[in-house]
């Protein structure tokens, strides 16, 4: 599919799983849908992950929460205004951004920016599909291990963790090291207050180390 003269291909939601040792990140793993040992994992919260797999397998709250409040508003009350599908777009300093794309009644499109936990949230919800910019994919992809059945579980803990160079991630590592706990815990803090949960997760991990 192209947008915009840009290609795009379709993708799936595997699972969520929780993403190496930081408590409150969790790995969001999107496959190919057509070549599904391709895959891309993309931190996000807590909150986000548990309105993902509650509409992964059929476990809606009492009361809806935003992504379901969004959803229907479209589908159920302003039907003139289509919700036509999601798109992951970019990646930039650790972050992906995302769009959700609307048909309006004069038949233009719009897009509505939205992070990918909340577009792909939506998505699952309104039953509509979820496309991936292909170049980034290709960039970002991990292949799965030799096993083909996603029920044996292919994706090993290394897997789930967000790739990196290796020189950055050493020269990050180093930084850190020479920081106090209290200094890092504040530098986790505000990873988290900007949303982002792969620079997060990484610092956590060094926080444990710690004990």
């Amino acid at each position: 599919m192209r947008i915009n003269d840009i290609e795009y291909i379709e993708v799936e939601v595997l699972d969520v799983r929780a993403a190496s040792h930081a408590s409150e990140a969790f790995s969001m793993i999107l496959v190919n849908k057509f070549q599904k040992a391709q895959y891309v994992p993309i931190i996000i919260g807590l909150n986000e992950a548990r309105a993902i797999l509650g509409e992964r397998h059929g476990r809606l709250p009492q009361r809806p929460l935003t992504h379901i409040l969004f959803a229907e508003l479209l589908t159920e009350h302003i039907p003139e205004y289509n919700l036509e599908f999601v798109s992951i777009d970019e990646f930039n300093q650790g972050i992906y951004y995302a769009s959700i794309v609307i048909q309006s009644p004069k038949g233009d499109y719009f897009n509505v920016d939205a992070r990918p936990s909340d577009a792909v949230a939506i998505a699952l919800h309104a039953h509509i599909p979820i496309f991936f910019q292909k170049e980034l994919f290709d960039n970002q992809m991990q292949i799965a291990g030799k096993k083909s059945n996603y029920e044996s579980d292919p994706f090993s803990n290394e897997d789930l963790a967000i790739s990196k160079s290796a020189a950055s991630k050493s020269a990050a590592t180093n930084e850190w090291e020479t920081m106090s706990l209290s200094e890092l815990k504040d530098l986790l803090q505000d990873a988290i207050d900007e949303e982002n949960y792969e620079l997060a997760a990484k610092i956590q991990e060094e926080i444990d180390k710690r004990g």
